[in-house]
């Protein structure tokens, strides 16, 4: 009966593997002889384990305190192989007279989610240094909208000049229209479709008008 119940466990290491991935490691230990062995083990590459290998040191301290007659698994704690930190679990198989026939060691390697740590942080990094240089934060005219229409990408243009210079855009001068084209022409806005019709609009003009204010831009 105890073998049959180690070798379901097997079968459920491989399951395990399967579905969890190569970064957790499956080890089925039995007693047999009042002895541990690592009988089924898989994803070794986490631990550099094999068939046979000892138990840890803190799982046979699990076994010693018979831990697992007052709980059925010991899960989370730090676990080291090497360079690696592990996050171990321990399941205690009992068979249905409750004694302990055996261990389910579960071993995550968490290098790959250190490594995405790291890179996030360092992404964070420069992403921080976009807005921010020596604790001095970009001008506003640096910094990139993402806009949903052409209409939107001009408004963002268009508004700062106008407050900044507190400009009527209903009735505008030649000179203060003149200022705002300069601008746009500058921002590349022409270079987009729809353009002239939708500064036309936003400044009360003509799709005509606008092509004039063009041809007296500098480089026309």
């Amino acid at each position: 009966m105890d073998e049959f119940l180690i070798e379901q466990y097997k079968k459920i290491a491989k399951f395990l593997a399967a579905c969890l991935g190569k970064d957790y490691e499956i080890a089925i230990h039995q007693i047999k002889n009042n002895e541990l062995e690592l009988v089924s083990i898989e994803n070794g590459d986490v631990s550099k384990r094999t068939i046979n290998a000892p138990l840890s040191e803190l799982a046979l301290k699990f076994v010693n305190e018979k831990r697992y007659e007052d709980v059925d698994y010991e899960a989370n704690y730090k676990g080291l192989t090497g360079k690696h930190v592990l996050r171990s679990s321990t399941f205690f198989i009992k068979n249905d007279k409750g004694k302990l026939v055996g261990l389910m060691c579960i071993n995550f390697n968490l290098d790959h989610i250190n490594k995405s740590i790291k890179k996030i942080n360092e992404e964070l990094s420069e992403i921080f240094n976009l807005i921010e240089d020596n604790n001095r934060f970009v001008e506003e005219s640096s910094v990139e909208y993402f806009a949903e229409d052409i209409s939107n990408v001009i408004t963002n243009i268009i508004d700062p000049i106008v407050k900044e210079k507190n400009l009527p855009v209903a009735r505008l001068s030649f000179d203060e229209k003149m200022i705002l084209i300069e601008e746009l022409k500058k921002q590349g806005v022409f270079l987009m479709k729809g353009a002239v019709s939708e500064v036309a609009l936003q400044l009360h003009s003509s799709e005509a008008s606008i092509y004039r204010y063009l041809k007296k831009t500098k480089d026309a």
